[in-house]
């Protein structure tokens, strides 16, 4: 019993090996408290343009460009993050996020708040977080020890999901309860967590000549393409972007119909949705313990594997689902696969990158995230004209014919395409599989 004991506390001890560090405890504070504001916005903003304009494919053009600006501008963020300060530059995009939630919510308070203002903010919004997440990734590999860095990046992707539990229960009790005149002080609530990340970062033991001296590397990576270079010759890499890529533009895009399918397809209105995102969050959460304890382990080529396997059987059946209760489960579970394939795909991406490079190779991650946007304007393209009466007649089989149908058959879609497209990356990138 005894021995048993001690391998328990060893194991626990080895999964928080990261927070021996004082600084990333600092850094994963400011990460949950920021990652919580943002998932209060996300909710916020869904049902408020869904109530406004009552049409998926606005729905999605504005859902969709937060990530407009992340197809291009990462990567100057990642040559930044790699060129000066990594703090400072961090500090400078937290700061400015406060500004802009904090004039989004005044619009709000005082309703003048029109759909095109979440156009405008989210554009903002992007191209902040496009400089910022390069540098937070960066600022990641510089304030932990390599041995501890696969640790330290599955735990923050905990703070990524752990923290956005809260914010859909919250908005969808204020909306559904209390009335719509909350919404102003949720979205100032989110300001207010995002001043905090920011105050955070001041606290940041930090030499800046120390850290601009790992930065600098040997001096022969100085240029703004070197990241591509070592990407292009870095087969895993190559393979762990494609396989990226597919799933933000395929595979995680339905997730932004929820609100459609919370409404139109089940009936379950503002609190449906609430319990809906919120038990894809959990599911997300869970997906987050599971990487810490995989964090050390090996075959994560085959695990990446299975996690796609499994994420594109959720997405079939979710597309078929009119339970509310079975449907809980499967968003569930999607969370929790979905949140298990990106963060695996980040400890690699950390593992394999030198810290002289570590902000413009890991702007790809941040590029992938803004390619969503592509997948969410071609999926709500594909529900706009499939919920029309006629729908898509294609011989033998009939797609759509109404909204609840027509976002359905666009989530099975979505569902088939994206396994056959990871099955084929996995094919074209053997080394990917066998990554260990």
């Amino acid at each position: 019993m005894k021995l048993y004991k001690n391998r328990s506390l060893t194991a626990i001890r080895g999964s928080l090996m990261a927070f021996e560090s004082p600084n990333f405890r600092v850094l994963w504070a400011g990460r949950a408290s920021s990652n919580m504001a943002r998932s209060m916005r996300v909710f916020l903003r869904a049902w408020m343009v869904w109530e406004i304009t009552d049409s998926p494919f606005l729905l999605g053009f504005v859902t969709s460009s937060l990530s407009w600006p992340m197809l291009i501008m990462p990567f100057v963020g990642g040559f930044l993050a790699d060129k000066i300060d990594r703090r400072f530059l961090v500090k400078i995009t937290e700061s400015l996020l406060v500004l802009l939630w904090g004039a989004v919510a005044g619009l709000i308070v005082f309703e003048l708040i029109e759909w095109w203002h979440f156009l405008v903010s989210s554009v903002l919004s992007g191209m902040i977080q496009s400089i910022g997440r390069p540098g937070h990734q960066a600022l990641l590999g510089s304030i932990v020890d390599k041995e501890h860095l696969s640790n330290a990046t599955a735990w923050d992707n905990v703070a990524d999901t752990w923290p956005r539990v809260a914010g859909p229960a919250i908005g969808a009790i204020l909306i559904g309860v209390i009335g719509s005149g909350w919404e102003g002080i949720l979205f100032a609530s989110t300001a207010f967590m995002q001043l905090f990340t920011a105050v955070t970062l001041f606290f940041l033991k930090w030499d800046p000549v120390e850290q601009r001296a790992k930065q600098k590397g040997s001096g022969e990576r100085s240029s703004f393409f070197d990241g591509f270079k070592y990407l292009w010759n870095e087969k895993v890499l190559l393979g762990l972007v494609s396989i990226g890529v597919a799933f933000a533009m395929i595979g995680g895009a339905a997730g932004f119909m929820l609100p459609i399918f919370a409404d139109a397809m089940l009936g379950e209105g503002a609190t449906g949705l609430g319990y809906l995102m919120t038990v894809s969050t959990l599911g997300g959460a869970a997906g987050a313990v599971a990487v810490v304890s995989l964090s050390n382990v090996g075959n994560r080529g085959y695990i990446l594997l299975s996690v796609a396997i499994l994420n594109t059987g959720l997405l079939i059946a979710f597309s078929k689902s009119e339970v509310f209760v079975l449907t809980m489960f499967l968003v569930f579970g999607m969370g929790l696969a979905q949140v298990m394939f990106r963060a695996m795909r980040m400890v690699a991406m950390q593992i394999l990158t030198p810290d002289d490079l570590r902000g413009r190779v890991m702007s790809f991650q941040t590029t992938i995230q803004g390619m969503t946007w592509i997948g969410v304007m071609i999926l709500g393209g594909i529900a706009e004209i499939l919920k029309r009466p006629e729908g898509l007649d294609l011989g033998m089989i009939k797609l759509g014919g109404d909204i609840a149908s027509g976002v359905a058959d666009t989530i099975l879609i979505s569902g088939i395409t994206y396994g056959l497209v990871s099955l084929l990356c996995f094919l074209v990138f053997p080394s990917l599989r066998k990554f260990q």
